[in-house]
């Protein structure tokens, strides 16, 4: 019996070896056009590729709402999402677990949003936001979104207080912002630094720092391809040649090891915001 237990775990072993080794299914939050992100991330998929011995896919839903319902479905195996769908996706899936926090250059592993308006805007703060047609990115982004929404209530300013619109993706609230379309806006502090029009625009406020974005699991991710991921990301240490090599592509300097408090703070503001 003791020789047929063995037999049996070395066959359970193999086969679950099998069903992961050929593809990895590799989730991004769609914050950016699939092109550009495609571009961007896959170097990261080639390097995992290496380091685990499978086939990585990079898999793109259409908006936040699509990546947290295939999350939740185990659609893909890993994913890379900022910190309120994570713990969104972690709230619904108990086994969802974070692989490693994402460390971006200038900022490290914290992540903050802006307020921006026009450079000739009359608004000097976003305390001024009331009864003005503000634009944000999603209603699930946490530098564009959430933790604005926290710094209004601090203001004493209410949602109905405000004109929101969603503009989907972050570059698309700083276009809102420059072309009129809206008095100000909300979005993260990294993608507004890289706007190629960030002369045009003046950032009236700032929000409180958060846990940077997470590579995490999904509920139906293989532990032995979920431990070979993890190892793989935190050889990318931030400010090596290595990873910079990786990930300069995707904006990214590293990855350091996390766990699942470290996004006690996100879950304090979702709260605070009411959406959580």
């Amino acid at each position: 019996m003791r020789k047929l237990f063995f037999v049996g775990l070395m066959v359970f072993l193999l086969f679950s070896t099998v069903a992961w080794s050929s593809e990895i299914r590799f989730g991004l939050l769609p914050r950016l056009p699939e092109k550009e992100l495609v571009s961007m991330f896959t170097p990261l998929a080639k390097y995992l590729e290496k380091e685990t011995g499978s086939k990585v896919t990079l898999v793109i839903p259409k908006d936040f709402d699509a990546y947290t319902k295939q999350a939740i479905a185990g659609d893909f195996d890993i994913g890379f999402t900022n910190p309120f769908i994570y713990v969104k996706i972690k709230k619904a899936v108990s086994q969802t677990e974070p692989l490693a926090l994402a460390s971006e250059p200038g900022v490290g592993t914290k992540l903050k949003g802006v307020f921006i308006a026009l450079k000739e805007s009359p608004l000097k703060s976003f305390k001024e936001a009331k009864g003005k047609k503000v634009s944000f990115v999603d209603p699930g982004s946490a530098a564009g979104y959430i933790a604005q929404m926290l710094e209004l209530q601090k203001a004493g300013i209410k949602k109905e207080d405000i004109q929101i619109s969603f503009a989907g993706k972050p570059p698309k609230v700083g276009e809102a912002v420059r072309d009129g379309k809206v008095d100000l806006g909300g979005m993260p502090e990294s993608v507004f630094k890289r706007l190629n029009f960030e002369y045009m625009l003046k950032v009236i406020g700032k929000t409180e720092d958060l846990p940077n974005w997470a590579l995490h699991t999904t509920g139906k991710t293989n532990p032995a391809a979920a431990a070979k991921v993890r190892e793989a990301l935190l050889k990318l240490k931030p400010k090596t040649a290595q990873a910079d090599r990786v990930l300069q592509e995707a904006g990214l300097e590293g990855f350091l090891a996390t766990s699942d408090k470290d996004f006690d703070l996100m879950r304090k503001a979702a709260e605070a915001a009411g959406v959580y």
